[in-house]
């Protein structure tokens, strides 16, 4: 019985090294989110706010980076995009998701209009319609 014990502790101590691995990256392949961040700046001329790590909804390692249009790009300036992209590559993907029976919408976000009391439109009396 002491000899039972004795072995499992000693498989849970072997064993937690392993498993702190397991929350490093996501995939073996993936790159590190500096390299990624590198590739968005360079590819796009925008400058990278932050980085985050996701997951497709087949599973797919991704990064969700939150990029910033250049002071120099006229009416755009300044805007904050959030780009999907590929851990592996480090390659933008698309928005849209193609299917046979035709495409998916990213998912969250609202797209019904702000109709608070804080928005200026409504306390100027604007009409919704």
């Amino acid at each position: 019985m002491r000899s039972f014990l004795i072995g499992l502790l000693l498989a849970g101590a072997l064993a937690a090294p392993a498993a702190a691995q397991t929350s490093a990256p996501t995939s073996p392949a993936a790159k590190p989110a500096d390299e990624v961040k590198r590739i968005v700046e360079q590819t796009y001329n925008v400058q990278v706010l932050r980085v985050t790590e996701a997951a497709l909804e087949d599973g797919t390692a991704v990064y969700k980076v939150a990029a910033m249009m250049p002071g120099t790009a006229g009416n755009a300036a300044f805007m904050v995009n959030t780009l999907t992209v590929d851990a592996a590559t480090g390659l933008a993907l698309p928005p849209f998701r193609h299917h046979a029976a035709g495409y998916s919408l990213p998912q969250g976000g609202s797209y019904e209009p702000n109709r608070t009391s804080n928005n200026p439109a409504v306390a100027r009396g604007h009409t919704w319609r």
